[in-house]
C-alpha cells in the first residue's frame, strides 16, 4: 500500500500545471526530481522581451544552469527572448538530465494606441495574524519576475490590536466581504489562495498581466505644506461603459511587530527564520484613507470614449502622524463589476506622466 501511496504522490506532481509549486520529492529533502519554467510575462507585444526563469521541485532557482528553447530551438540569449512576429510561442527548459513542461507565451502586435497595464494586490492582512506573512512574501517575490503590480495592504478586522484599521481598511473588507486573514484579491475579483503554503509559484498574477491597456492613468500633484492638491488624468483608448475610479491614501514602509506561523512546523516554509513575532517587520501600502466612495465614484460614459479623457482635481491634507515621503496615492479603474481593469501608485509631489507603449 505504501508503494502504491508513493507511486499516486509522484502521478499527481507530474499532472500539474508547469508552474506547480515544487516540493521535496518523495526520495527525500535535497532530491531534484524535476524542473518548471515560468516567465515575466505570459502575453506581450512584438518587440517587448519575456525574461525566463527554471526552478527545480525543492524550488532552488536553476535558471543560469539551465537551457532554453523556444519552439524546440535553442535560444542564443539564454533566458532572454524578444518575439518579432505574432502568435503563441512555446518555450522549454532543459536542467541537466531534466526537462521543464512547455510553457505557451502569447504575442501580440500593438494596434493603436496602447498604455501600460498594471494589476492590482489587495493583501488582507493583521499584524496579529500569524498566517499573513506569507502575502507578502509571495508579493516580494511576484514583483522580482513583473514590477507591473500595485500593492494595496488592508490591514484588519476591527475588534483586533492591529494599529493599522481605519474606517477605510474596514469599509473595504466589507465591501468585499473579505472573513479570512490573510486574503489575496488579485484584481479585485480573483482570490488566489494560500492554503498550499506557497509563495514561489507567480503563475497565477502572472497571467493576469496584459501585454497593454486601452486605459491610460497619469497624475501631476503639489505640497503646500501638508496640503497635498493635483489631478488625475484617465485616457481611453477605446469604448468603455459603466467605469469606476477609487482613490486610496497609502503610507508605505511602517513597521510594526508581525506575528508569524511559518517556522517549518505543519508542512509551513520557514519565513524570517521562524522569528515571532517579527520585530521590526516592514508594512507595504498600508492603506490610510480615500479620496473617494470606497467602492468607486462613476466615470460619465461620455467621458470614457475612444480618444476622450476623464479628469479629477484632488486636495488632500497629510495627517501629521503621517511621514509625507513614504505617503502615496492608489489609483484604480474599474468595470461595472468591480473588477480593476487598470491602477497606478503615484507619490505625491511629482509629475507621473501617461505611460504610453511606443
Amino acid at each position: 500500500m505504501e508503494t502504491f501511496n508513493k507511486f499516486i504522490a509522484l502521478l499527481l506532481i507530474s499532472t500539474l500545471l508547469i508552474h506547480c509549486s515544487g516540493s521535496p520529492s518523495d526520495e527525500g529533502d535535497g532530491v531534484v526530481t524535476y524542473i518548471k519554467i515560468s516567465s515575466d510575462k505570459t502575453t506581450i507585444i512584438i518587440g517587448d522581451k519575456f525574461v525566463m526563469k527554471a526552478t527545480d521541485n525543492l524550488n532552488n532557482d536553476v535558471t543560469s544552469e539551465s537551457k532554453f528553447y523556444i519552439n524546440g530551438a535553442l535560444n542564443p540569449d539564454g533566458n532572454i527572448f524578444t518575439p518579432h512576429e505574432t502568435g503563441e510561442y512555446t518555450i522549454t527548459a532543459k536542467y541537466g538530465t531534466f526537462q521543464s513542461k512547455p510553457l505557451q507565451i502569447q504575442t501580440e502586435a500593438a494596434t493603436g494606441i496602447n498604455y501600460v497595464h498594471r494589476i492590482l494586490y489587495e493583501d488582507f492582512t493583521g499584524t496579529w495574524c500569524g498566517n499573513c506573512p506569507i502575502a507578502t512574501a509571495r508579493y516580494e517575490n511576484l514583483i522580482n519576475q513583473n514590477d507591473k503590480v500595485v500593492f494595496l495592504g488592508i490591514h484588519g478586522p476591527q475588534g483586533t490590536n492591529d494599529p493599522y484599521i481605519n474606517s477605510t481598511s474596514q469599509g473595504i473588507i466589507d465591501a468585499l466581504k473579505v472573513q479570512a486573514y490573510p486574503t489575496i484579491l488579485l484584481n479585485r475579483k480573483t482570490k488566489w489562495s494560500t492554503s498550499n503554503n506557497n509563495y514561489t509559484d507567480m503563475s497565477l498574477p502572472l497571467s493576469l498581466i496584459k501585454a497593454s491597456s486601452k486605459i491610460g492613468i497619469s497624475a501631476t500633484s503639489r505640497m503646500n505644506g501638508r496640503v497635498v492638491s493635483g489631478t488625475v488624468n484617465l485616457n481611453f483608448a477605446e469604448n468603455f461603459q459603466g467605469l469606476k475610479i477609487a482613490m486610496y491614501i497609502v503610507e508605505n514602509n511602517l513597521v510594526y511587530d508581525q506575528h508569524n506561523y511559518f517556522n517549518g512546523s505543519g508542512g509551513k516554509p520557514v519565513l524570517h527564520n521562524g522569528e515571532n513575532p517579527i520585530v521590526g517587520y516592514v508594512h507595504h501600502n498600508v492603506v490610510r484613507d480615500r479620496l473617494t466612495d470606497i467602492s468607486g465614484e462613476n466615470i460619465p460614459d461620455s467621458q470614457s470614449q475612444n480618444s476622450t479623457f476623464y479628469s479629477k482635481n484632488f486636495s488632500y491634507t497629510v495627517p501629521s502622524e503621517y511621514n509625507i515621503d513614504n505617503t502615496k496615492l492608489i489609483i484604480v479603474v474599474m468595470d461595472s463589476n468591480g473588477e480593476a481593469q487598470n491602477s497606478r501608485e503615484i507619490t505625491l509631489n511629482t509629475d507621473n506622466t501617461l505611460e504610453t507603449i511606443n
